[in-house]
């Protein structure tokens, strides 16, 4: 029996030895996901920034026996260029494949380089590098100064800015259009610089730039800004601005103080138009002429006044009115009722004064009316346009360099004019009348009095010729000013009826002082540039 259970036990224990070494025998051996990427080094090259995009299939293979995970991809620093795109399976099983995408797409002249990190659950290499690098090929504008500020700058005067375009880049930079915009008025402007660099579009190669020129010529006082604008074929900033600041000063100002004289002596020629369209016209000259008088009475000037017509240059009825005559008004009445209105309606006013005034005229300075040491005044009336056109070469410019040329100053001669207005004519109270053209034209050479023949108050048309006809009209400034500073003042009070003549550089009044006043002008004088 014990040797039965002996048996037994030798049994049970030869089974437990057998069954421990088919256990090391068949022992399981542990899975492992392995990764395997390819390639790991990318290179792009030049390429062409803003035209070209480079791509590159990156692979990710499981070479490994158990699942590989891809955890994440991503760039070791932001890079603008380059990007990742279709990712495929993040997880793979043993001998599967996925892929993603790597593009490089240059904006600029640039050289990139970066690299990506593969995540994974790879045991042996969780993270696997790929070195990427490319290289852009583009012109880089470069605008020099990219903003400026001219200061103040004085009217009259200009600054220029010598801009620079140039090309960083390493391709040639093409300039297509060149443009400058500004607040208004506009007191910038571009020199021409296509003179310079001949027409657009302008080639820049690299390395190198031109250079355009900025003007800055203010207009008044007001704050001026603009800025330049550039189009060119740099991919990144097709157009480039470059801003300017600036503002416009007075240089200084100037005060111009006048007494208004009166000269003692004056001799005045009226031209009356006697066509048939004057009756009216004569009327009122006739109805007001006292107040025409009357201003010459009160003053004490030692007067001398004749009448021709349109149609002929002799004195009517060889008749000169002067402060001795015993009824002035009367007499002038007389003259006008035989000028009449049976003449020709082609008035010629301005020959007819300038034979009347030339050697051997009733009005020549080698007769007894023009006397040496008085002021000459022509006075023309008409509702029509000069017609010596039709008769004569000479232009109205002509007329006033004769009248001119009457007096050893020209300050001693004066044309006034009672004619439609400029520039179109005028109607009123029955009368019509076209612009008294070539009258126009020699008042406003001799800076005289241009009224308007429709006016209702011939009373103060006769008060204002005869101011203007004794009194100075014109005031010579001692300095050149700036227009539309000038402030005029007539015994301390803001004065309108004024214009400035340039080529004078006068003040002329058109409503003439009153002789005994103080004239005050001020006004901003131009910059001394440099």
């Amino acid at each position: 029996m014990r040797q039965v259970r002996r048996f037994a036990v030798l049994i049970i224990a030869s089974l437990f030895q057998v069954s421990c070494v088919d256990y090391e025998l068949t022992k399981h051996v542990d899975q492992i996901p392995d990764i395997n990427v390819h390639p790991t080094v990318v290179s792009f090259g030049a390429m062409s920034a803003g035209q070209e995009t480079g791509a590159q299939e990156i692979v990710i293979e499981n070479v490994g026996t158990d699942r590989l995970k891809i955890d994440d991809i991503k760039f070791q620093t932001s890079f603008p260029f380059f990007s990742i795109t279709s990712v495929g399976d993040s997880k793979l099983d043993p001998g599967e494949k996925t892929s993603f995408i790597l593009t490089y797409t240059p904006t600029t002249y640039s050289s990139d380089s970066t690299a990506v990190d593969i995540y994974s659950n790879d045991p042996d290499e969780p993270v696997v590098e790929i070195i990427i690098d490319g290289v852009g090929d583009a012109p880089v504008i470069e605008v020099t100064p990219d903003s400026y500020d001219f200061g103040n700058i004085d009217l009259g005067c200009y600054e220029e800015l010598s801009l620079s375009i140039g090309n960083i880049g390493n391709v040639d930079l093409e300039i297509y259009d060149l443009e400058f915009f500004a607040t208004l008025p506009v007191d910038f402007m571009f020199d021409s610089d296509e003179t310079t660099h001949g027409s657009l579009p302008w080639t820049i190669p690299p390395s190198t730039s031109l250079e355009v020129v900025v003007i800055y010529e203010p207009l008044d006082l007001l704050d001026d800004s603009g800025y330049a604008e550039i189009t060119s074929n740099d991919p990144q900033i097709p157009i480039t601005t470059a801003a300017q600041v600036a503002n416009g000063s007075y240089y200084g100002f100037v005060a111009d103080s006048f007494e208004q004289t009166g000269d003692t002596k004056s001799d005045i020629l009226f031209v009356i138009d006697n066509s048939c369209s004057m009756s009216r016209n004569q009327t009122s000259l006739k109805n007001n002429f006292s107040s025409f008088i009357n201003v010459f009475a009160t003053s004490g000037v030692d007067y001398q006044i004749a009448f021709i017509t349109t149609d002929n240059e002799s004195f009517i009825g060889g008749h000169v009115i002067s402060q001795s005559s015993a009824d002035p008004v009367a007499e002038v009445n007389n003259i006008i009722d035989t000028i009449g209105i049976s003449g020709s309606a082609l008035e010629r006013g301005l020959i007819e004064s300038y034979v009347a005034t030339s050697s051997g005229g009733d009005a020549s300075n080698t007769g007894t009316f023009m006397r040496s040491d008085a002021k000459f005044v022509v006075i023309y009336i008409s509702d029509e346009p000069d017609g010596s056109a039709n008769y004569s070469s000479m232009l109205p410019s002509d007329y006033s360099s004769h009248l001119r040329g009457l007096k050893a100053s020209s300050s001693l001669v004066a044309a006034h004019a009672v004619a439609g207005d400029y520039p179109s004519g005028c109607s009123g109270s029955g009368t019509y009348a076209s612009f008294g053209d070539g009258y126009y034209d020699v008042v406003q050479d001799l800076g005289g009095t241009f009224l308007s023949i429709c006016a209702t108050d011939w009373g103060f048309q006769m008060d204002a010729l005869a101011r203007a006809s004794m009194a100075v009209q014109s005031f010579n400034l001692s300095d050149i000013p700036i227009e539309n500073t000038i402030d005029v003042q007539v015994d301390g009070i803001p004065d309108s009826n004024w214009y400035y003549d340039s080529p004078l550089n006068a003040v002329v009044f058109t409503t003439v002082p009153q002789i005994g006043s103080n004239i005050d002008v001020m006004y901003a004088i131009y910059g001394e540039c440099e």
